[in-house]
């Protein structure tokens, strides 16, 4: 029994928790990189950008809500949650609403790599807020972790041709990226908790918001192969997604989730060559190898670091 209050038991305990954060956030990168490829073939398909962001986001809301319907411990949490339902609604806002609803519209006012590069670069917001308010430390790994995505990003993004923008178009892309930081903010700041009933609510309320601009477009139902698209649109970046982000959240530091999800691209890039063999050009294979060395600069847990925790 004497063993089990040892400092090095002890150790272990809080070595597993961080490491556990940093494979959720890992998860979620890459299960947030098959979204290129799912939403480019949901457009090939004839698919509108409303109609995707709304559609996966309600069968997300179907399929967990239908689950959780059928177990009585997720009825009981989903109603316990009812009194936060101001900070779901906020935080589906910020996460979902912000960051599918402001990309999409940049994409048609700025070139595909500017905006993708502004709504990674925007993640920094993430890391300065947790630092000032959540009493995150801004380390030196930190720092070289994410000024080495950052970087790997913007090479990868500007070695691509036709790299150009309006200036509501910018605005657009810093927008849904700054969302999208701030929902991994407030998650923390709320202590929103992760698992299945919070999803409810966030799916919710995300498909209330994104259903406005669908009836703007005109309302549609998906038909045919769409079907097919949506739904792994639905099971793997959205429910999948989102389940191991709050989860990572909900483990560890809000920055270090913010920097390790800023390498979605690495495997978004990977996906596009396996599924449609995109190729990357000699200055993209550099921004490939930054993004990987920021993401093992992250990951690596030191001994020493773990320890003083």
């Amino acid at each position: 029994m004497e063993g089990l209050k040892n400092p090095s038991t002890k150790w272990l305990a809080t070595d597993a928790k961080g490491f556990g954060c940093e494979i959720f956030a890992l998860t979620a990168a890459i299960l947030n990189g098959t979204i290129g490829v799912l939403t480019r073939t949901a457009f090939d398909q004839g698919a509108t950008s409303a109609s995707v962001a709304f559609w996966k986001c309600f069968g997300a809301f179907v399929l967990v809500s239908a689950y959780c319907v059928c177990r009585t411990e997720h009825r009981t949490h989903i109603v316990r949650l009812a009194p936060r339902w101001l900070q779901f609604a906020c935080l589906a806002f910020l996460g979902i609403f912000s960051l599918y609803y402001f990309e999409t519209k940049a994409f048609s006012q700025a070139s595909i790599p500017l905006v993708s590069f502004l709504t990674y670069a925007a993640g920094g917001a993430t890391v300065v807020l947790a630092g000032r308010y959540l009493g995150e430390r801004f380390t030196r790994r930190k720092l070289v972790a994410f000024a080495a995505i950052v970087a790997g990003v913007g090479v990868m993004s500007f070695s691509e041709s036709d790299v150009s923008g309006t200036a509501s178009g910018i605005g657009l892309a810093l927008a849904g990226g700054c969302g999208y930081a701030l929902f991994i903010f407030f998650s923390k700041w709320f202590r929103a908790g992760a698992g299945l009933p919070q999803l409810v609510w966030l799916f919710g309320f995300g498909s209330a918001f994104l259903l406005l601009p669908l009836i703007q477009e005109g309302f549609t139902v998906p038909d045919g192969m769409q079907w097919v698209t949506l739904g792994a649109l639905v099971l793997l970046p959205t429910i999948g997604g989102f389940y191991f982000t709050t989860r990572a959240v909900e483990r560890g530091q809000a920055s270090k989730v913010q920097i390790i999800e800023t390498s979605d691209p690495l495997f978004a890039t990977a996906f596009g060559f396996f599924l449609f063999g995109d190729g990357l050009t000699y200055a993209g294979a550099v921004g490939a190898a930054c993004i990987a060395i920021g993401l093992l600069t992250a990951v690596w847990q030191q001994t020493k670091t773990a320890a003083r925790a």
